[in-house]
């Protein structure tokens, strides 16, 4: 199978590519110096969590204990605050989810030689099947190495995203390898299969960043009125924690938190009453 999906510097191409074949390829977002930045500081944010208690091996949904993963990057340092908010990432986010949307998680996967491939998934096989016509959720994802098929650059099934829902694992599937230079934005339709490829080089470590977004009704994957730390909170304004869903639940702001409430809502935030689950005031 064919990868019909290529680096592209133009934008609109990039969102043509994710609605043609459910993912795309932007290059040239971040400069190597950026690229070695925010690489450098991640590789010191995975120590730190160690530290905090949050492990960066052995997850469920890992084959082996040699890939790494690095959450609640947010508490580690502002660097990773700005890129999940980039707007050229944004760009995407908005195209695939529309205005309405919250950020789930966002995390790194570094694969170290040996790494084996991950499960092909979808990263919104949580919904049954049926799915919707259209996403219920979006990766972006920020490349700190190249992506080579070599060093277990990210694998999927072009136009996957229109099959209505998740792959069987008892069948196998064909997958093409993402090639992208570092400092590209891979961008994922939540409904397309992929997954982390298998590292068979012998001492390139792969890392990218993984912003996951979606509707604003889903529950997030992390928690983050749980998982950050109040020096974080501290840090953070009023626009990127309403994005994090802090403030609100399913109905937004139309039931009030209550004077008592250890999270008080921002008057700039209290009018954003309609689209959600109780409907607009005069209903």
């Amino acid at each position: 199978m064919l990868n019909p999906v290529v680096p592209t510097s133009d934008p609109q191409q990039a969102l043509a590519d994710l609605d043609a074949h459910g993912a795309a390829i932007l290059c040239d977002v971040l400069s190597p110096a950026a690229v070695a930045e925010v690489r450098a500081k991640l590789l010191a944010g995975a120590a730190r969590s160690e530290a905090d208690g949050v492990p960066t091996r052995g997850y469920v949904f890992d084959p082996d204990t040699r890939n790494q993963r690095v959450f609640h990057l947010f508490n580690l340092d502002p660097v990773f605050v700005d890129l999940i908010r980039h707007p050229q990432a944004l760009q995407f986010v908005q195209h695939n989810l529309g205005p309405d949307f919250l950020i789930s998680n966002f995390s790194a996967n570094i694969t170290a030689p040996g790494s084996q491939k991950m499960v092909l998934h979808a990263d919104q096989g949580y919904v049954p099947a049926p799915w919707p016509a259209n996403p219920l959720a979006c990766n972006v994802a920020w490349l700190l190495d190249d992506f080579t098929e070599e060093n277990g650059g990210t694998r999927f099934i072009p136009g996957s995203h229109r099959h209505g829902r998740s792959p069987d694992p008892a069948l196998e599937h064909e997958t093409v390898a993402i090639s992208a230079p570092a400092g590209s934005l891979l961008v994922m339709d939540g409904r397309v299969w992929h997954q982390t490829g298998e590292n068979q080089s012998r001492d390139c470590q792969r890392a990218a960043l993984f912003g996951y977004y979606v509707l604003r009704w889903i529950r997030p994957q992390i928690n983050w009125n749980a998982a950050l730390w109040p020096s974080t909170i501290a840090q953070l304004d009023t626009a990127f924690l309403h994005l994090l869903g802090y403030y609100s639940g399913n109905v937004e702001f139309q039931i009030p938190n209550g004077r008592e409430a250890a999270v008080q809502v921002p008057a700039d935030l209290e009018g954003n009453l309609t689209r959600f689950a109780l409907g607009p005031q005069d209903r």
